[in-house]
């Protein structure tokens, strides 16, 4: 699967990250806490952690209407049980497929 480019950005337009899907960062803290609810492993291996992150990341393209393309937005304050993982600081943050 070839992920889309994105960009992601505060309220006030400052980019906070661009770059692949697949690399949008990730509190380290959710990583363990999901390996642990769905492996019983507080250490996770790189096949849990990729696992975990690849949920994570179709979770959120799923927020887009249909299949997302280039120009579209979403607001990720409306998806806050995703988005509250990824580690970006900002508030108002919106995220477009680039």
């Amino acid at each position: 699967m070839k992920w889309k480019n994105i960009s992601v950005t505060d309220s006030a337009g400052q980019v906070l990250f661009e770059g692949p899907f697949n690399e949008l960062p990730v509190k380290e803290d959710y990583i363990i806490e999901k390996s642990t609810e769905l492996y019983s492993e507080p250490e996770p291996c790189i096949i849990y952690r990729t696992h975990i992150l690849k949920k994570l990341y179709l979770d959120l393209m799923d927020q887009f209407e249909g299949k997302p393309k280039k120009g579209m937005s979403i607001d990720l304050g409306l998806c806050p049980d995703l988005t509250d993982h990824l580690d970006l600081s900002g508030q108002g943050k919106s995220l477009e497929i680039l």
